[in-house]
C-alpha cells in the first residue's frame, strides 16, 4: 500500500468537490457544529473548517477502508490460528496412522513366532518352514522400518510446509497492519488538507468581496468625475475628451466588477457545496484578522532539513522499497539473483539521493518564498500606515474646504486599496505558515489546491 498515492488520491477527491449532503462523523470535529450554524449565512474560519471536514464523505470512504481491512486481517489470524492448530494434528495423524500399521505388523509377528515354537516342538521340526518363518519376519521388521520411514517423511514435508504457510499469513498480517497504517495517516492527513482548502477559499471570498466593493467606489468616483466635468464642459472649462476617458474608464471598471463579482459567485458556491450547503445558498465569511506580528522564515539548516527529509513522503517510499528489496534476499537463492537484487539496491540508493536533494531545493524554494512574502506584508502593511495618516489629512482638509468631494473619494480609495493589498498579504503570510507547518508534518498541498 503507498502512503504518498493514498494521500494524492484523497486530496484530488477532496478538491473534486464530490461531497455529501449528509453530515458524517469526523475525527475530532464536533457535529454540533451543524446545529451552531443551521439557519446562518455569515460563517467564521473556523466553522468553515469544521463543516468541511464533516461534511466530507472522503472520510467515509476511506474509514470504510480502513474496516474492511481489520476484516481481512481478523480472517487472516483466524487462518492463522488453524495452521498453528494443525501443527499439532499432523504429528497426532501421523502417529495414530503408524500405530495402526505398526501394530498390525506386530501382531503377524507374533502369529509367525507362534509358528516357529510349533514347529520347533515337534519331535522332527522342519528346518525349512523355520527358516522360511524367519525370513518372512524379517521381511515384516524391514517393512515396519520402512513405514516408520516414510510416516516420518511425511511428517516432515507437512510440517514444512505448514510452517510456511504459516510465514505467508504473518506476511500478510503485516502487509494489512501497514496498509491500515497508511490510510490511518492518509484519514488524518486529509483533515489538514480540508481544512487548508476551505481556508483557501474562505479567505479569497474576503478579499473578493472587498474588491467588489472597491470597484464600485471606484465607479461611483467616476460616476461625480464624469458629472463634474460634463458640467465644466457645459461652461467651457473642460473638452469633450475628459468625458469620454471617464466614461471610457467606467467601462473597464464595470466589466472587471462583472468578471470579479462572478469569480466570487463561484467561490461561494464551491464553498457552499464543501460545506455541504446549496450551492446557490447565502454565504459570507467572517474576515480572519490579521496577526500584528510578521513572523520571518526559520533559518535554513542542516539540522531542519534532516527533520523534512526524514518525513519527505517519497522518501519514506523509497526508504520502505529498499528496505524490501533487502528483505527479498533469500538463503537459497542462487547468485545470479542475489546480485540482480544488490543492482536493484544500488538503484534505489540514486533514487534516494535525488530525492533528498529535492526535498532540500523544495524546502531552500519554501523558505526563499516565506521570506518574499512577509517582506511584500512588510511593506504593505507601512504602506498602509502612511495611507491612513494620509487619508486623515484629507478628511481635515476637505472639512475645510480645501479639497473637493472628489479628491477626498480618491483619497479614500487609495487607503481602501492599501486595506485590501495588506489583506491580500497577511493572508499570503498566513497560508506560508500553514503551508510549512504541514509540510514539517510530511504532509504535502496538492498544487491544485496551492
Amino acid at each position: 500500500m503507498n502512503k504518498n498515492t493514498i494521500k494524492t488520491v484523497a486530496a484530488a477527491t477532496v478538491f473534486a468537490f464530490g461531497m455529501s449532503v449528509l453530515p458524517a462523523p469526523a475525527y475530532a470535529v464536533s457535529t454540533n457544529i451543524v446545529a451552531e450554524t443551521e439557519g446562518k449565512n455569515t460563517l467564521t474560519l473556523s466553522q468553515i473548517q469544521d463543516l468541511a471536514v464533516i461534511y466530507n464523505d472522503t472520510v467515509d470512504s476511506l474509514e470504510l477502508s480502513i474496516k474492511q481491512l481489520e476484516n481481512q486481517e481478523a480472517m487472516t489470524r483466524n487462518q492463522k490460528r488453524d495452521a498453528q492448530n494443525s501443527l499439532d494434528d499432523i504429528g497426532n495423524s501421523s502417529n495414530d496412522s503408524l500405530s495402526g500399521t505398526t501394530d498390525y505388523i506386530d501382531k503377524q509377528i507374533e502369529r509367525l513366532e507362534e509358528q516357529i515354537k510349533k514347529e520347533e516342538a515337534k519331535p522332527n521340526p522342519d528346518t525349512d518352514k523355520i527358516a522360511d518363518l524367519k525370513e518372512q519376519i524379517a521381511d515384516l521388521n524391514d517393512a515396519k522400518k520402512d513405514a516408520e520411514s516414510a510416516s516420518n517423511s511425511a511428517s516432515d514435508l507437512m510440517y514444512e510446509q505448514t510452517l510456511s504457510q504459516i510465514d505467508q499469513i504473518n506476511d500478510a498480517l503485516e502487509q494489512l497492519a501497514e496498509g491500515k497504517e497508511d490510510l490511518q495517516d492518509a484519514l488524518k492527513d486529509l483533515e489538514h488538507i480540508m481544512r487548508y482548502t476551505s481556508a483557501q477559499l474562505a479567505l479569497s471570498i474576503v478579499q473578493l468581496t472587498d474588491s467588489v466593493a472597491l470597484i464600485e467606489n471606484q465607479i461611483a468616483l467616476i460616476d461625480k468625475s464624469i458629472a463634474v466635468y460634463e458640467l465644466q464642459e457645459k461652461l467651457g472649462m473642460a473638452t469633450t475628451i475628459n468625458v469620454d476617458t471617464q466614461r471610457t474608464s467606467k467601462l473597464e471598471a464595470q466589466n472587471q466588477l462583472r468578471d470579479t463579482q462572478e469569480q466570487l459567485d463561484n467561490l461561494k458556491r464551491s464553498l457552499n457545496q464543501l460545506i455541504g450547503r446549496p450551492v446557490n445558498n447565502e454565504l459570507n465569511v467572517v474576515p480572519m484578522e490579521l496577526s500584528g506580528v510578521i513572523e520571518p522564515a526559520p533559518a535554513f539548516t542542516q539540522e531542519l532539513i534532516n527533520e523534512f527529509v526524514k518525513v519527505n513522503p517519497d522518501m519514506i517510499t523509497l526508504l520502505e522499497e529498499r528496505e524490501d528489496l533487502k528483505d527479498s534476499v533469500k538463503s537459497g537463492m542462487g547468485s545470479d539473483e542475489k546480485q540482480d537484487i544488490e543492482y536493484q539496491i544500488q538503484a534505489k540508493d540514486m533514487e534516494l539521493k535525488k530525492q533528498r536533494q529535492t526535498a532540500e531545493d523544495d524546502l531552500k524554494a519554501m523558505i526563499a518564498t516565506m521570506n518574499k512574502n512577509a517582506t511584500n506584508y512588510r511593506i504593505s502593511k507601512d504602506k498602509l500606515a502612511t495611507e491612513r495618516k494620509n487619508f486623515a489629512i484629507a478628511q481635515k482638509k476637505f472639512e475645510l474646504g480645501m479639497i473637493s468631494q472628489i479628491q477626498l473619494m480618491q483619497n479614500e480609495l487609495t487607503l481602501a486599496q492599501a486595506e485590501l493589498t495588506n489583506l491580500s498579504n497577511g493572508y499570503q503570510h498566513y497560508f506560508d505558515w500553514q503551508q510549512y507547518k504541514l509540510a514539517r508534518q510530511g504532509i504535502a498541498i496538492p498544487s491544485f489546491v496551492q
